[in-house]
């Protein structure tokens, strides 16, 4: 079996590249990605044949998928500042021009990595299944990421199979987003506890990740056709995680608290005027971090355990610790 791995460079795509080639012996795994240095170290590393470039060259997405019996869709924009036309080109037309190369070339089966941000409004939700979406969505990296969503799964089909995975807040060694930013936002003085401290949160910690995939690319194929949330099998409180974390990268824990309100408020403010200023930065106050650190997230995989057998077994304290362990080696 061929497998191809978009966006194999980022955190996720490269650890489903090491977790194939370790666990997959009869799997042959290729990946693309746009970092060299990065691709030319996980292709040494794996064995992994690496192909260097950018997902808007249509040539060479019809190269890359030629031959290949599965395709892993990891590429695309994250974050929530930013214009609207470049998530787009990212996460929609990207995934476009895969889908119309993986049809070309007879690919069995597609797996499209989305994302529970489509269910985000800055409200409170607990145990949020795949079938809700908020009357708008908050950002343009939901709404972009929905729109290449609906597209892999109008590509369902019989030759070619497709389904999407939403993972929730993936963390493990090698994240340089969620855990990094709070870390670093720490260690300059800024990270305040949000509201009462009592919002819980569901995260997935990166080596379910890996088996929801594994349950996604090698289960039957009546698992197609389909979106699935993931996530660890147990919500956590967001300021405890963050307090169990902190202890383990040399950093007090956090002691400092700011009401939802007064947050949310001067979120709002830096936000109008970072946007009056045309800045290309991304401010270090939004009302979308605030939202994230005060209020309760959790998902709902009852259909990931039945549909896919899908059956996390990695802990959120397991995780941390590895996480803590390579942050601390970086920097030593």
């Amino acid at each position: 079996m061929k497998i191809l791995i978009t966006g194999g460079t980022g955190f996720i795509g490269s650890h489903y590249v090491r977790h194939l080639s370790q666990t997959r012996p009869d799997v042959k795994v290729f990946f693309s990605g746009r970092n060299l240095v990065l691709g030319n170290q996980l292709a040494a590393a794996t064995g992994a044949h690496y192909y260097r470039g950018d997902l808007q060259d249509v040539p060479l997405v019809k190269l890359i998928c030629k031959d290949m019996d599965v395709v892993v869709h990891c590429a695309g924009r994250s974050g929530v500042w930013g214009e609207y036309v470049d998530y787009y080109h990212a996460n929609v037309q990207s995934t476009e021009h895969v889908l119309a190369a993986a049809v070309d070339a007879g690919v069995q089966r597609f797996v499209n990595l989305g994302t529970p941000s489509v269910y985000f409004d800055f409200n409170d939700h607990l145990n949020v299944t795949e079938d809700f979406l908020p009357p708008r969505f908050a950002d343009h990296y939901a709404r972009t990421k929905y729109q290449a969503e609906t597209r892999v799964m109008r590509a369902h089909s019989e030759q070619m199979k497709t389904l999407s995975l939403r993972p929730r807040f993936v963390v493990g060694p090698g994240d340089h987003s969620i855990l990094p930013r709070l870390i670093r936002s720490h260690q300059a003085g800024r990270l305040t506890q949000v509201g009462e401290g009592r919002n819980i949160i569901s995260m997935t910690s990166i080596g379910n990740l890996m088996l929801g995939l594994d349950c996604a690319v090698f289960g039957p194929d009546d698992v197609c056709g389909d979106v699935y949330n993931l996530s660890d099998p147990q919500a956590v409180n967001f300021w405890d995680l963050v307090n169990q974390l902190m202890p383990q990268v040399g950093l007090p824990t956090v002691t400092r608290k700011v009401t939802y309100g007064v947050a949310f408020t001067l979120a709002s403010a830096v936000e109008a005027f970072y946007r009056l200023r045309r800045s290309e930065q991304e401010p270090d106050l939004m009302r979308h971090k605030v939202a994230v650190m005060g209020n309760s997230f959790t998902l709902n995989i009852e259909r990931a355990r039945r549909k896919l057998d899908y059956e996390p077994q990695t802990d959120i304290s397991e995780t941390l610790a590895a996480f803590a362990q390579w942050w601390n080696s970086r920097s030593a």
